[in-house]
């Protein structure tokens, strides 16, 4: 496999984000992390939450998920902004700067040279802020994720497994404290430690990705309820299929907010 250098910058820009990059190619900005975390995580905070989580396994109710390797080179820690209060508080400020209506925050700490989580694609936009120690990524793009495969990750469809395929030259970016990485939806990544195998910390913010069929189908399917040609009986034969669609088209504009004509 070879590989292309991710180009970079050393400003974020809001309007250019959203004009160049959002959903369609990742970036990298150096040291402008502290604008997404700041001040960053230290290795006493993380050895202070493996404590608390330990903790939390004999009471669980946390609302964080935590995934461990056996060998103790990767945890990883899902929706860690219900137990670090300093990530609630970064989540709750880049909801207001995106005009996100949420944001969540996931913790990787792996420890060993080439440790990570293995590579995959997700159904969110992700900020990948390196917090201590390094991690090399390979990137790819939307696109090198099959429709069929976006498909099953958006309606979460029982056993599907996300694992990602790089193309034949991915992107590569070597990410150090202070770094971001944007990782649009969908584009398969893989990041590793780096060489120095002296420990790696980050945290990706993130915001999930909503169908039409997650935000409007149980509201659309309680409105056809309210619609008489939608719940009396049908008649012998073929339906009236225009007083159908006239009661659907209603109904959905009632639950997506749209005007009527």
């Amino acid at each position: 496999m070879t590989t292309r250098i991710l180009p970079e910058a050393d400003a974020f820009d809001l309007d250019l984000f959203y004009r160049e990059h959002w959903r369609r190619r990742p970036a990298l900005w150096r040291g402008v992390g502290p604008r997404f975390l700041a001040p960053s995580l230290d290795w006493p905070d993380i050895e202070a939450l493996e404590r608390r989580l330990e903790a939390a396994q004999r009471e669980p109710g946390s609302g964080a998920q935590v995934r461990r390797r056996s060998d103790g080179t990767v945890l990883f820690v899902n929706q860690a902004q219900h137990t670090l209060p300093e990530l609630a508080d970064a989540c709750a400020k880049l909801t207001d700067l995106f005009g996100w209506d949420e944001c969540t925050a996931d913790l990787s700490v792996t420890r060993g040279r080439g440790a990570g989580i293995g590579c995959h694609f997700d159904h969110s936009d992700n900020f990948v802020v390196q917090q201590r120690g390094s991690k090399t990524w390979l990137v790819g793009l939307p696109e090198d994720t099959a429709p069929e495969r976006q498909r099953s990750r958006m309606l979460e469809t029982k056993g599907f497994v996300p694992s990602g395929h790089l193309p034949e030259e991915p992107l590569r970016a070597e990410l150090h404290p202070g770094d971001v990485l944007y990782l649009p939806l969908f584009a398969p990544h893989e990041g590793v430690e780096g060489d120095d195998g002296e420990g790696s910390v980050s945290v990706s913010f993130s915001y999930n990705a909503r169908s039409a069929l997650s935000q409007h189908l149980k509201p659309l399917l309680s409105a056809l309820s309210r619609e008489p040609d939608w719940w009396r009986p049908l008649p012998l034969g073929a339906p009236d299929t225009e007083r159908l669609e006239d009661a659907l088209r209603r109904a959905l504009r009632a639950v997506t907010g749209v005007p009527s004509p």
